[in-house]
């Protein structure tokens, strides 16, 4: 059975935009705060293992970003693709 999808190809263009803006400003905001505790004046045992424990977290949203984030941005680019085909067809 055929599937229809009722949207808007600029609309479906805006939500990739979107999600390529929120994988951005979290690389930013991860270079941040590694930046911060490189910086920080704290040396003992607690920082390590929040060093240790951050590096793992960044990691994780790291691969969820150049993963899903970017497989999510490349299907949205196509649906609107696709869409913007199927408009040019009927008319």
């Amino acid at each position: 059975m055929a599937e229809f999808v009722h949207a808007s190809p600029a609309d479906v263009k805006k939500l990739a935009a979107a999600l390529a803006e929120y994988k951005k400003e979290v690389e930013q905001a991860g270079r941040r705060v590694q930046g911060a505790l490189g910086g920080a004046n704290w040396h003992d045992p607690q920082k390590d293992r929040f060093e240790a424990r951050y590096k793992n977290f960044s990691k994780s949203i790291n691969s969820f970003l150049n993963g899903e984030v970017d497989a999510m941005i490349k299907a949205l680019n196509d649906l609107a693709a696709k869409l913007t085909d199927a408009k040019s067809v009927r008319m």
